[in-house]
């Protein structure tokens, strides 16, 4: 799993990649670095990011995450954050620090999961394979223990 700014990732990469990508968006992001984070798996805004859409890899970006949805660009280009944004960092936080504790607290296996599925929009046979692997390595058993116990769940 990657987790990283966006001005640092690279699209070639994020586009092919191999494993789950979590882009973090803060300050300005536009160029590559928008198309690389509205490519990625998840991506995780600063509450305060300012996101210019002014490069052709942008918009293939907007419209990879955003689907039809693109279209309200042109009538509420203000909502965009919270539109694409699959977590928005609290104000004050640092952006990469909130997000790996984030990433931190959840199961690696299960993010990767659910970011295959994302990734290839999904179906019945790849959930099944998806939900198959995940019981396969333990985890749904870990977190109902864990659960059942009344303890914080830990993460390998």
């Amino acid at each position: 799993m990657i987790v990283a700014r966006a001005s640092e990732l690279v699209l070639r990469r994020v586009v092919g990649r191999d494993e789950a990508v979590i882009a973090v968006g803060e300050g300005e992001l536009r160029g590559d670095a928008l198309a690389c984070a509205l490519h990625a798996d998840w991506l995780v805004l600063a509450s305060d990011v300012r996101i210019i859409i002014d490069t052709p890899r942008a918009w293939s970006g907007v419209v990879w995450r955003m689907g039809r949805g693109a279209l309200a660009l042109c009538v509420a280009p203000a909502i965009l954050p919270a539109m694409i944004a699959d977590l928005l960092v609290p104000a004050g936080r640092d952006p990469l620090q909130w997000t790996n504790e984030w990433v931190g607290a959840r199961s690696a296996i299960a993010l990767d999961a659910a970011a295959n599925l994302i990734r290839r929009r999904g179906g019945d046979v790849l959930e099944r394979a998806e939900f198959a692997r995940l019981f396969a390595a333990g985890e749904p058993q870990r977190g109902l223990a864990a659960f059942l116990n009344k303890r914080v769940r830990t993460n390998r």
